[in-house]
């Protein structure tokens, strides 16, 4: 996790520091090495979210296009990636995710986006340009998705890709547009 509480102020992870867990008050030891990029980790090494994934730079990167107060929210027993200012939590994904994870987290989260990681899941997707939009079809595509009922954006790096429809046959297709990263950035921050 990028912050923990020192002192009773929110911060990010420095050398030699001990904090707290803002979810479960349990200590959080800064883990600063030359490697990786600092974060905090719980001392009993396992976090106590359920959620929990290791993140990745791409993670981070997005997480800090987000001011602070937004970054790493708990909602009831929780920790949510991103919330925007009015209410919704952006769910920034990098690896493979279960239909029973989706399903869950989009039960738990009433107001929800999903953000994935264009690199790994847009693997084999063939864009069409049509006037307004564009149609996809997308050969092996993460099956999981299709349990998604929230809206998925798609980070291709300079656009985001925004899909409205994605059907679930093989090989799978749908429609959507692309919006900026600015134009992202002003509908949810």
């Amino acid at each position: 996790m990028l912050w923990s509480i020192v002192n009773g102020e929110k911060k990010l992870a420095t050398p030699n520091e001990i904090g707290e867990c803002p979810l479960c008050k349990g200590k959080t030891i800064s883990r600063c090495g030359s490697i990786n990029k600092w974060h905090w980790s719980h001392k009993t090494k396992k976090d106590c979210d359920l959620w929990y994934e290791p993140e990745t730079e791409w993670h981070i990167n997005w997480k800090n296009k987000f001011p602070k107060k937004n970054q790493e929210i708990i909602i009831g027993k929780h920790r949510a990636d991103i919330i925007s200012n009015n209410g919704v939590i952006i769910e920034l994904q990098n690896s493979p995710i279960s239909s029973d994870d989706i399903i869950n987290r989009e039960n738990f989260y009433v107001k929800l986006v999903w953000l994935f990681n264009g690199k790994n899941f847009a693997k084999n997707m063939e864009l069409r340009k049509n006037e307004n939009y564009f149609t996809f079809r997308w050969y092996h595509p993460q099956k999981s998705l299709w349990f998604c009922k929230k809206p998925i954006y798609i980070d291709f790096e300079s656009k985001i890709f925004c899909i409205r429809k994605l059907y679930s046959n093989l090989p799978c297709g749908g429609w959507g547009f692309f919006v900026s990263e600015k134009e992202f950035l002003e509908k949810y921050v």
